[in-house]
């Protein structure tokens, strides 16, 4: 494994084109709206990869200099395109399609592409994990979409469309022709890293942990050997992954098959985004993405809403193979809120019974990734399991996106999120996340 670990990092032909020089920790200026908007493009600049590995030319954006590998990741890409759309559109096209240049036949694109230079202890680890050396074989929140609509929005270029549209509806279909596996509409995760929120306690059931606060060695190892078991048992056919209708015997966690609310709700919305995108050059099209999203959407409302708790589920399938409500009131129940076709009983109880109570998600620097009024809440982030508390500023866009979807009687809670966003950067510059109650930056 090791030689041709070194093999495969010594054959590779790569150049990289040095990102502008950028201190470690650059002073921020957040003290007005403006220089929150410059430094934050100032610090894309930084994170900027650009050059060329195994005969493909790459331009992304890594999501840390530090504490992420300098490699391209769905999501992170994905946020990026979006926010380049606004200043210099070229950036996000050139992001989609070095990102795209890695689909698979099927129509998977990966969680993580290796674009950067590895060592040799490097590459080993990724040979280990993964099937190939140059991507992972799970996904990643699909917000894809997203990032097609900024790019029309700042174009208006149908050719991009005619492009890229395609690619993500074969995607999307990938989605569910591989992951329902219930035939239900609902599509399952096979990793936590799939949706983005890894150590979220959505999903702690599926894990068998019990404890709210579990402890950093407890938890994380588990992520890691599931995709080793995946690996060996499997070769990472996910077909056979998902054939098992209970976990089979093993020494290690090796069942992880969730149904989470906020991939399935990005998910959804997404099929209406691609709906409206494909629009403007193929009505056929258009239509049969529709269906796709009105099935998906009531599917999440019929299956996921849980009108005793009155909120939404991620739903698991324990060991034993039986499929179990997940009810911990994290971020994820509140992205429902970007169906369309939500009730109005089910808009407001989000709303007001979650989103703007005081005792759950409403704190001085919302939104936190898991109600106050939860036990496994954790404000501070002193343990690396992330997602238990802490405020992203992701779950912040796509709340607000849900919030402009319901109309003028909610741009208003939609502002005040914005301001105390805004406020949160004045407070304590750009970060990863935050405490939700202090705004101590992390």
């Amino acid at each position: 494994l090791v030689l041709l670990s070194f093999f495969l990092v010594c054959s590779l032909s790569e150049f990289y084109e040095d990102p502008p020089s950028c201190p470690e920790f650059p002073i921020q200026n957040t003290s007005t709206i403006a220089g929150i908007v410059n430094t934050s493009y100032y610090f894309l600049q930084c994170h900027q990869m650009i050059g060329s590995k195994w005969g493909l030319p790459f331009h992304f954006y890594r999501p840390s200099l530090e504490k992420y590998s300098p490699d391209q990741w769905l999501w992170d890409s994905g946020s990026h395109q979006i926010v380049w759309s606004h200043r210099n559109v070229s950036n996000s096209i050139a992001d989609m399609r070095t990102l795209l240049q890695m689909q698979q036949e099927n129509g998977l694109i990966p969680e993580e592409i290796f674009w950067s230079n590895k060592t040799l202890e490097e590459q080993a680890s990724i040979d280990l994990m993964w099937s190939s050396p140059r991507f992972s074989d799970i996904t990643q929140m699909p917000i894809a979409p997203y990032s097609l609509r900024a790019i029309w929005n700042a174009t208006h270029n149908v050719s991009l469309l005619q492009e890229f549209v395609p690619k993500l509806v074969k995607y999307y279909n990938w989605w569910l022709s591989t992951r329902d596996v219930d035939n239900n509409n609902l599509v399952a995760i096979i990793h936590n890293w799939e949706s983005g929120m890894d150590a979220s306690p959505v999903y702690d059931p599926a894990f068998g942990i019990s404890s709210p606060q579990p402890d950093f060695y407890v938890l994380y190892p588990k992520f890691d050997e599931l995709a080793y078991e995946y690996h060996f048992r499997y070769g990472w056919n996910q077909t056979k992954i998902l054939d098992f209708e209970h976990a089979p015997i093993s020494l290690l966690d090796d069942y992880f098959v969730v149904e989470d609310v906020a991939v399935n709700s990005v998910l959804a919305a997404g099929w209406g985004v691609l709906a409206d995108l494909a629009q403007e050059y193929d009505h056929d099209l258009s239509s049969a993405l529709r269906t796709n999203q009105t099935k998906m959407e009531k599917a999440i409302i019929d299956n996921m809403w849980d009108e005793d708790l009155k909120q939404f589920v991620s739903l698991y399938k324990d060991r034993k193979g039986k499929v179990l409500p997940s009810s911990c009131e994290t971020l994820q129940t509140l992205f429902p809120l970007i169906l369309d076709s939500l009730p109005q009983n089910i808009v407001d109880q989000i709303v007001y019974g979650q989103l703007t109570n005081t005792s759950k998600f409403w704190l001085d620097f919302p939104i936190p990734t898991v109600s106050a009024s939860e036990p496994q809440f954790t404000p501070n982030f002193t343990v690396d399991l992330m997602w238990r508390g802490p405020t992203w500023p992701i779950g912040n866009w796509f709340v607000i996106e849900g919030l402009h979807k319901r109309g003028p009687a909610y741009l208003d809670i939609a502002e005040q999120l914005l301001q105390r966003w805004l406020k949160l950067y004045e407070q304590s510059g750009i970060w990863e996340q935050y405490n939700p109650i202090t705004g101590e930056s992390y």
